[in-house]
C-alpha cells in the first residue's frame, strides 16, 4: 500500500497543525535521559503544559474529522505519525489516550495507519494503566539516567509479537536506545520495556 505524504484536498491546515506541534515538541521528546533528569521544576512544568496543549490540539483535529483518526489518506503519512507521537505523550489524560487508541485501531483496520503505530500507543496505554506492555516500546529512567523497560508480558515471545506488527527485534531497538540515551539497565527482554518513567519525576524517552 502506498504511503501518501500529501494531505487530501481540504485538510492541509489540519496536517500543518499536527506537523507543527510535533516539530515544536521533537527536541523535548528526544532529550537524553540524563538531561531530562536534570531539568528544573519550571522546565518540567513547561514541558507538561506543552504536552497538554498538543493533546488538546489533536483532540480538536479529531473533532474536526467527525471523530476519526487523522489517517494517512486524510492528512498524509507524516502528519499521521505526528498525531501518533502526540497521542503517545498525552499521559496526563488517560481517558483521551484510550479514546485515541480506539480510533487508531479503526484506522489500522482500514489501512489508514500502521500496526507499528498502534503497538506504540497500545503499550503506552497499558503501562499508564499499570499493566504489562506487549511490544516492549516503553521505558523509564533510573535516577542515574539509565533506561529500564517497563514490565513485558511473556517476554520469551516478545520478538514474535514485535515481528507480527512490523517492529524489529528488541535487541535492535535496545541498540538504538543506547545510542540515543546511553546505557540501558537491561538490554535483553526481561519483564520490562521502552518509554515511560516512574522513579522520581515521570521522565519518558522519545
Amino acid at each position: 500500500m502506498s504511503e501518501p505524504n500529501q494531505p487530501a484536498p481540504g485538510y492541509s491546515a489540519l496536517a500543518e497543525d499536527l506537523l507543527g506541534r510535533a516539530q515544536s515538541a521533537r527536541a523535548l521528546w528526544r532529550t537524553p535521559g540524563a538531561e531530562r533528569l536534570s531539568m528544573t521544576p519550571d522546565a518540567l512544568a513547561a514541558l507538561d503544559q506543552a504536552q497538554q496543549d498538543h493533546a488538546a490540539g489533536l483532540k480538536r483535529v479529531v473533532e474536526r474529522l467527525g471523530g476519526r483518526w487523522p489517517g494517512r489518506s486524510i492528512v498524509g503519512a507524516d502528519a499521521c505519525q505526528a498525531a501518533v507521537k502526540i497521542a503517545v505523550h498525552s499521559d496526563h489524560d488517560p481517558a483521551l489516550q484510550r479514546t485515541l487508541l480506539g480510533l487508531l485501531r479503526k484506522a489500522v483496520e482500514s489501512g489508514d495507519a500502521s500496526s507499528v503505530q498502534f503497538a506504540h500507543l497500545q503499550d503506552r496505554c497499558l503501562v499508564g494503566a499499570g499493566q504489562v506492555q506487549l511490544y516492549g516500546t516503553q521505558h523509564w529512567y533510573h535516577p542515574d539516567g539509565r533506561l529500564e523497560p517497563h514490565p513485558i508480558a511473556d517476554p520469551g515471545q516478545l520478538d514474535t509479537r514485535r515481528a507480527r506488527v512490523g517492529l524489529p527485534p528488541y535487541a535492535q531497538e535496545a541498540r538504538r536506545l543506547r545510542d540515543r540515551h546511553g546505557p540501558l539497565a537491561s538490554s535483553s527482554a526481561p519483564d520490562e520495556d521502552e518509554d515511560e518513567g516512574s522513579a522520581g519525576p515521570d521522565q519518558r524517552a522519545a
